[in-house]
């Protein structure tokens, strides 16, 4: 029969993995991981126009690159790289330094109804928001006569 272990010393076991894998993957930059995870988004719409928010904390305007495709998609793409350091003073050497990079890239079939000319894009707080708007459609009359021929 095995000892039954206490979950303080399965804590202590399942830490230790952890802790080397931070260790080596944050301290050795050829080591160092792309963050390629796809952002939050929202698609909305309402009478006049769709609406797209992609939420990447700590980003600017220019981090993004948005264009019209070809065969008509809209394409939104971030690249980031961030660099933190911390300051010593100059008796101590570097045991971490944390280095950043972040890549993202996504196609979005546009509906046939957007005005492509009148597409916007903002960023606030790391959310940046892509306003499509909808063309006018004419109004058309809610009854007519059919001339019949």
């Amino acid at each position: 029969m095995l000892p039954m272990f206490s979950n303080n010393y399965r804590n202590a076991m399942n830490f230790m993995p952890a802790f080397f894998n931070d260790f080596f993957n944050d301290s050795f930059p050829e080591m160092r991981q792309v963050h390629t995870t796809s952002p939050a988004i929202n698609v909305t719409e309402s009478d006049t126009d769709y609406k797209l928010d992609l939420a990447v904390p700590g980003t600017t305007k220019k981090d993004y690159h948005i264009n019209i495709t070809e065969d008509g998609n809209l394409m939104i793409s971030l690249e980031k790289e961030q660099k933190t350091e911390e300051k010593g003073d100059e008796k101590r050497r570097w045991l971490r330094r944390e280095f950043s990079y972040q890549k993202f890239s996504q196609a979005f079939t546009l509906p046939d109804d957007v005005e492509r000319e009148k597409i916007e894009a903002t960023v606030n707080d790391g959310v940046l928001t892509v306003i499509l708007p909808k063309k006018a459609q004419e109004a058309l009359p809610s009854s007519r006569q059919i001339e019949i021929k």
